[in-house]
């Protein structure tokens, strides 16, 4: 499957306005959609073209070398499909759609949830579920139909409140699977230009909260990309990569940190 398969068409958005004036029409937007049941303002959201083009302005956060790094993995292993956690509007998870084909997502929040289900409902290879990212998890990768497949995973259902970082990984690890996983708004050691969550003592996405004991062997990568170099919101990442496809993982796109 070719990547320009699976994309929706590009909208032509109007011309740029004011600072001032995006961010007033953004709250008006808000307040009034905000009036109405999540199932009816995602289908008024479903209107906005902005909306289809994902945070940053496109897939994986608008972030070009953060999707090289997905090419590069989707060339080298051969997977047989994606997971992610927190699917939002659809656009990262079109992107993996191209890439990988079948992809089963989850979105926690029942308006982005209601947008996206709309978004591939004719797409009989994208599952959309609203829910839990770790019960999610944990279901999807207890059927036994998942068992020995290789698969890229991508997660991003992290945000204030409900870090469950440590627990999709947990689960992964424990899951008769072989995967790489992806981890957005993670540090980048040494390239403060990358943004990433950071809540508090305790509550930010770095090396050390990553749940070491459960990924030995595991190889821990990071974007070779300088930010400077990147668009989009320039948000870290994380890679990891389950043992059996640690060299195969490798490429010029990633920067090899070490095995856990």
């Amino acid at each position: 499957m070719t990547e320009s398969a699976g994309l929706t068409a590009q909208y032509s958005l109007p011309m740029q306005l004011p600072t001032w004036a995006i961010t007033s029409r953004r709250r008006i937007y808000a307040s009034l959609t905000g009036l109405l049941p999540p199932q009816y303002a995602a289908l008024v959201d479903l209107r906005r073209p902005a909306y289809w083009l994902g945070w940053g302005g496109g897939p994986l956060n608008g972030q070009a070398r953060r999707r090289e790094i997905v090419r590069e993995l989707g060339r080298a292993i051969q997977f047989d499909g994606a997971i992610e956690t927190g699917t939002f509007r659809g656009s990262s998870t079109e992107f993996l759609a191209a890439i990988f084909g079948r992809v089963w997502t989850v979105e926690d929040n029942e308006r982005a949830f209601t947008f996206s289900s709309k978004r591939f409902s004719m797409n009989p290879e994208v599952t959309v579920e609203l829910g839990d990212s770790r019960t999610f998890l944990d279901r999807l990768l207890r059927d036994p139909q998942m068992d020995d497949k290789t698969l890229f995973i991508y997660l991003d259902a992290h945000w204030k409140n409900d870090l469950p970082l440590a627990d999709e990984l947990g689960v992964i690890a424990a899951a008769p699977i072989h995967c790489v996983v992806m981890v957005d708004d993670f540090q980048v050691p040494h390239d403060s230009g990358y943004g990433y969550d950071d809540y508090g003592p305790g509550r930010a996405l770095v090396e050390a909260s990553l749940p070491v004991s459960l990924l030995k062997g595991w190889a821990l990568m990071y974007p070779a990309a300088r930010s400077i170099s990147e668009t989009g919101t320039r948000r870290g990442c994380c890679i990891l990569a389950s043992p059996a496809l640690v060299e195969r993982a490798r490429s010029d796109t990633l920067s090899f940190a070490r095995v856990l």
